[in-house]
């Protein structure tokens, strides 16, 4: 079984980057995430790694993303790609 510990995130203008404690990092596009996409950049510096240490909490905007799902890949319910939401 991977360590799938989380230890930092970023997020800039087009993504969110998880860095783990083995020393991975996963970055995926931020559209894949509409309500962290959304959030002002105050709301998305409040994050908090969740109690098992493999997910990461942002509480006032009710997102929650596992170091798994991220691993997996793909986005979340909703999610629209930006060349979709221009049309």
């Amino acid at each position: 079984m991977p360590n799938l510990a989380v230890s930092d995130v970023a997020i800039t203008a087009d993504h969110i980057i998880v860095s783990m404690a083995d020393g991975r990092r996963i970055e995926a596009p931020l559209w894949w995430y509409p309500r962290l996409a959304a959030a002002s950049a105050e709301q998305r510096k409040d994050w908090q790694i969740l109690p098992f240490g493999d997910a990461v909490g942002w509480e006032s905007i009710d997102e929650y993303i596992s170091a798994k799902a991220l691993i997996v890949g793909g986005a979340a319910p909703g999610a629209v790609p930006p060349a979709e939401a221009a049309e």
